[in-house]
């Protein structure tokens, strides 16, 4: 027998060997199943922030001003508001300013100025007819 024929025969041994072997593989790939759960795709959604009550400050007529339902002045203002409110956090913690329409613009200007320097800056104004509820409890 020549080299070229015994190199064939070799060749095609190897051969033979790697098909059985790919074929005996690919049919236990085929049986053999493995339950795997994976988390959801989905990422938890962290839960949206709770929105503060707005702090309630009333500028009357008169000038008079109450937070809430208690009575304050310019002087006493930012700390009513601090104790008043929610959220220490002054990005987040609304103020609603109800101003009556026919009191001092100079008033107006006063309580928003000292609320700005207090750093608060949600602040939503709120005009009526008549003086706010809080003058009615003098």
């Amino acid at each position: 027998m020549g080299w070229k024929r015994a190199l064939g025969l070799a060749l095609a041994s190897v051969a033979l060997a790697l098909l059985i072997w790919g074929l005996f593989f690919a049919k236990i790939s085929r049986t053999v199943s493995i339950k795997v759960d994976f988390p959801p795709a989905e990422a938890p959604r962290p839960a949206a922030p709770v929105e503060p009550k707005p702090v309630d400050v009333y500028i009357n007529r008169d000038g008079a001003l109450w937070v809430g339902d208690k009575p304050s002045s310019l002087d006493r203002l930012v700390g009513d508001i601090v104790d008043r409110a929610d959220n220490p956090d002054k990005e987040l913690q609304r103020i609603l300013l109800h101003e009556n329409v026919e009191g001092s613009h100079a008033d107006f200007k006063a309580v928003m100025d000292r609320i700005n320097a207090g750093g608060w800056r949600r602040v939503e104004l709120d005009t009526q007819r008549g003086d706010p509820k809080p003058a009615a409890r003098r």
